[in-house]
């Protein structure tokens, strides 16, 4: 646990952030004849170091060292990983959960 501490604390201090929103796009190729509808994703954006932080979240996540949900979000508990411009946070449920 202290290890994830420190990942959340060294990734807080730094300038490179998080960008969750929803992006929404028509994903046809060109030629393909009909248009397909647009559709709604969920965009995470960030330098390589902001992804990595979220890799490394994921997988400590997935090792149970935060129990069976965890979430962050820009304007809560874990806005120092988000930029400015994140409208969505993140939620992590592990299931079934072990622990209940």
């Amino acid at each position: 646990m202290a290890n994830l501490r420190s990942m959340l604390e060294s990734h807080a201090a730094k300038s490179t952030k998080l960008t969750v929103q929803i992006f929404s796009a028509d994903r046809s190729e060109p030629g393909e004849g009909e248009p397909t509808p647009v559709e709604d994703y969920v965009l995470i954006e960030g330098d390589s170091d902001s992804l990595r932080f979220l890799g490394e979240l994921l997988t400590a996540f997935a090792a149970g060292h935060l129990g069976c949900s965890f979430d962050l979000h820009p304007k809560g508990a874990g806005s120092a990983h988000f930029s400015e411009a994140a409208t969505l946070g993140l939620c992590f449920r592990i299931k079934p959960c072990v622990e209940q």
